[in-house]
């Protein structure tokens, strides 16, 4: 990829970073997962079956992530690599709900009694919008999708 911009480099960069990122946190996760099943196995074994499982989840999901990156930030008009940018996001609130969860607290000791902890908060549901445009030939593409979030999260013990 010769000839990349600063602004598409930055973008190659980015997506490359993100992949090693979940890679190593993916390959770390297997690999104490595999040294704490292989507790009772030999020492050969246990040590062999850690890395090498590490390395091969890994490197998988180094290579998920990248290729699932690289193909997003290709442009489907002109197939210009790592041309794609976000250009504008608007967020629209499309629904907001009071919510109330109560539970049972176990009491310190037997003496004391149970005590209701009651949680509230109110749960918001937006439609967020992208604007993502090529930076060569300027084909813009939009993307929707819905975001849940809590906002004023407040605990009651009773």
């Amino acid at each position: 990829m010769d000839g990349l911009t600063p602004e598409q480099q930055a973008l190659k960069n980015k997506i490359t970073t993100s992949a090693i990122i979940w890679g190593v946190v993916a390959g770390i996760v297997v690999a104490l997962l595999a040294f704490w099943l292989l507790a009772n196995a030999g020492d050969v074994i246990r040590w062999g079956v850690t890395i090498v499982g590490g390395g091969v989840v890994g490197f998988i999901t180094w290579r998920l992530v990248h290729s699932s990156g690289v193909a997003k930030a290709v442009c489907k008009k002109c197939g210009t690599a790592f041309g794609i940018r976000e250009v504008s996001r608007s967020e629209q609130l499309i629904g907001s709900e009071q919510r109330k969860k109560v539970e049972q607290v176990k009491p310190a000791t037997k003496i004391d009694a149970a005590v209701n902890r009651t949680i509230t908060w109110t749960e918001e549901k937006y439609e967020v919008t992208a604007v993502d445009e090529c930076f060569k030939c300027h084909d813009r593409t939009e993307r929707k999708w819905t975001v849940t979030r809590e906002k004023d999260r407040s605990e009651l013990s009773v």
